[in-house]
């Protein structure tokens, strides 16, 4: 029970702090196929200000690590810096019920919804 009260108190807390937060850009726009359209120039400027955790570098692959964005595209998350993270890739990549992805449409869904 403590673990479904925590989430339903983690998603009004998000709820409730989304309608002021600037990581919202509302519907993503889809490429023709149907996929998120991604800016390639938002994600280089993420990386040229924050360097690769592991290799500290400010191009190339980042071994272990992946761009994640806060707030889900999904979601009407913006693709933009200030919405990007640095993810251990394990993490990232993780599948199944309690997956990070899952969990924050659990969250950040509620508010596109609206």
């Amino acid at each position: 029970m403590i673990r479904g009260t925590t989430v339903a108190c983690l998603a009004l807390v998000a709820f409730a702090a989304a309608a002021q937060d600037p990581r919202y850009c509302g519907t993503p726009v889809r490429a023709p196929d149907g996929t998120i359209a991604r800016s390639a120039a938002a994600r280089a400027q993420f990386v040229k200000l924050y360097p690769c955790p592991s290799t500290g570098k400010t191009a190339g692959a980042c071994p272990g690590w992946a761009v994640d964005h806060v707030i889900p595209l999904a979601c009407g998350g913006c693709d933009q810096v200030g919405n990007m993270q640095w993810l251990p890739a394990r993490i990232k990549s993780a599948s199944g019920a309690h997956a990070k992805d899952r969990f924050e449409r659990v969250i950040y869904c509620k508010r596109a919804a609206r």
